[in-house]
């Protein structure tokens, strides 16, 4: 179970549902041997960035979760490496039979990912760095099934995953600090990064109806945004506004990620 903890799969299951809205949003739903391949390199990706991740962080997540396989010894970092490199290479590899656009997104997904965890992660440009590479999944599914409309979720994309990076900064603040990282709310303040937040997914609240406007997405998308979207948003945005405690902080990262997972299915059923 360590070792499936590491790649963190529910975010890998995420990316693939996102490979596959990256094809299908607008058009009606298909499936190709191209798309599943994709769809199944975008997991590998996402694993990879996941595992090099818990490798450098190792230090931090002593002091900030101890409990993760790492640094609790169920997992062995050279192990975790060898895992992370056969990730990479299969990745790569199957990206080239997919074509130069796709192979290109993945190269590109597959150094950030990397970067991010060495270079970027503690520094003021690692949370914009994670949202572009989400969206990313979206662009790559877009690639694959020749839909340009996949620039709407990607867009998106980067709205919601930067106001939720910034949370996990705020919890990770203590590890963050001892390590020597420039995070948003350590350089900014708590404040400032809630009010950021809040403002980021006040804009994503603007732009999701576009979509709907613009004739891209039908009804279906409209009324799981209005009924079901729009609740959990406005709830954070307002939690945010308020300056909560740190016990709020994970519900409020879970509620941002289940706002995700409703935009994607919104995005299928339309």
């Amino acid at each position: 179970m360590a070792y499936l903890r590491i790649i963190r799969p529910v975010n890998c299951l995420i990316t693939l549902i996102s490979i596959f809205v990256g094809a299908w949003i607008g058009k009606a739903l298909f499936t190709s041997v191209h798309l599943i391949i994709a769809a199944l390199i975008g997991f590998l990706v996402c694993a990879f960035g996941n595992i090099v991740n818990d490798i450098k962080d190792i230090e931090i997540d002593k002091i900030n979760n101890p409990q993760r396989p790492i640094p609790s010894g169920r997992v062995k970092k050279n192990v975790a490496w060898l895992v992370a490199i056969v990730f990479f290479i299969v990745a790569a590899v199957g990206a080239m039979f997919l074509g130069v656009y796709p192979f290109l997104v993945v190269i590109t997904a597959l150094i950030l990912l990397y970067l991010y965890s060495v270079y970027l992660k503690k520094t003021l440009t690692g949370n914009l760095t994670v949202a572009l590479i989400t969206g990313l999944s979206f662009i790559f599914g877009g690639v694959v099934g020749r839909n340009l409309a996949c620039v709407v979720p990607f867009v998106c994309s980067i709205f919601i995953h930067l106001p939720r990076e910034i949370v996990k900064d705020v919890i990770d603040m203590k590890g963050d600090g001892i390590t020597g990282a420039m995070t948003l709310p350590i350089v900014a303040g708590i404040t400032r990064a809630y009010n950021i937040s809040a403002v980021l997914l006040a804009i994503l609240c603007l732009l999701l109806p576009l979509p709907f406007i613009l004739g891209i997405l039908g009804i279906g998308y409209i009324t799981i945004i209005l009924l079901v979207a729009y609740p959990i948003l406005l709830y954070t945005i307002w939690r945010l506004s308020r300056n909560p405690s740190a016990d709020e902080l994970p519900r409020i990262s879970n509620l941002i990620k289940v706002s995700m997972g409703v935009g994607l299915v919104a995005m299928i059923v339309s």
